[in-house]
């Protein structure tokens, strides 16, 4: 099982020698952090970058920056959504292993990620956001989600997350996910729905209508992330609690803040990813240094 970015980066350096240096796709970068972040990921043997976007306006900002891009090769698209459709083209057709958020707003770019003519997905799949933390406050890593994708997560969403979670989670070398639906309590109440809900899908694991994770919830993350807690307030037969490896938030909010506070006053070791389409897509926050954002690359560099 990988514990840590650095095992991380060793073990995709093994897969890289034995399958190749797989190719990956820079979704309008326009410069900043994504770009530099590429560069490196590409200097350092991970990734062959290709990048689609704005090429004027990605020289220009290159040469603000003193970055060298003569190398890079640029299909050019002054749009987002454009940029979208001839990078899932090239996905179709097998050149490009996965791809790279560049520097965009996260909801700018799934929105026109999910127009019907980009074709990265069919309509109703659900696709999701799962954050990878490292923090040596915790004894293993953390998968958090779904902190940029889904809006609105009803019970099916939640489990389609989880499921993308598990997955990933797995790629990584934990046998069985588990997996915690986090909550403000960790009882069931009428009057706080989310906790019904919660209540609800952990039943569905618990019975095996939910395969290869192992689901509790409504679980508070104290409780989730403690078992001395845990056992405080009485939780003593959870599969799950104080041994926690996903954390799903009962909203998009709850997740984003706590991934990005993680991130900007933990200051913990991190990269995010795209999970549930043809290929993943690395992806990062305004708040993430570029040493997260290399992180990702190597991720998906590990797991495409």
């Amino acid at each position: 099982m990988i514990t840590s970015f650095a095992e991380l980066a060793e073990q995709a350096k093994t897969k890289i020698a034995e399958k190749g240096v797989p190719v990956m796709g820079i979704v309008f970068p326009r410069g900043g952090k994504c770009l530099e972040a590429a560069l490196q990921a590409a200097a350092d043997g991970y990734i062959k970058p290709v990048v689609f976007g704005p090429k004027i306006e990605l020289e220009k900002a290159a040469a603000l920056k003193n970055i060298n891009i003569s190398g890079l090769e640029i299909i050019d698209s002054t749009t987002m959504s454009g940029a979208i459709v001839k990078a899932v083209e090239a996905v179709k057709k097998g050149k490009l292993q996965f791809l790279l958020k560049g520097s965009v707003g996260a909801r700018d770019f799934i929105d026109n990620l999910l127009l019907p003519e980009t074709g990265f997905v069919k309509k109703g799949h659900v696709i999701a956001h799962v954050g990878v933390i490292k923090t040596p406050r915790y004894h293993k890593l953390m998968f958090v989600t779904d902190a940029s994708v889904n809006i609105a997560s009803d019970a099916d969403i939640k489990i389609a997350i989880t499921r993308h979670a598990s997955t990933l989670a797995k790629k990584l070398g934990v046998e069985t996910p588990k997996a915690a639906l986090l909550a403000a309590v960790e009882a069931i109440y009428p009057s706080m729905p989310v906790t019904m809900e919660e209540a609800a899908i952990a039943k569905m694991s618990d019975r095996g209508q939910i395969k290869d994770v192992i689901i509790d919830g409504p679980l508070s993350f104290d409780v989730a992330i403690d078992a001395e807690v845990a056992k405080s307030k009485g939780i003593t037969n959870s599969r799950v609690a104080g041994d926690t490896d996903i954390f799903v938030g009962p909203s998009i909010e709850t997740a984003n803040g706590m991934y990005k506070a993680m991130v900007l006053y933990a200051d913990v070791e991190a990269a995010g990813v795209i999970m549930g389409g043809p290929v993943p897509i690395a992806s990062g926050f305004s708040v993430d240094p570029m040493k997260n954002i290399v992180n990702s690359i190597i991720l998906c560099a590990y797991i495409f």
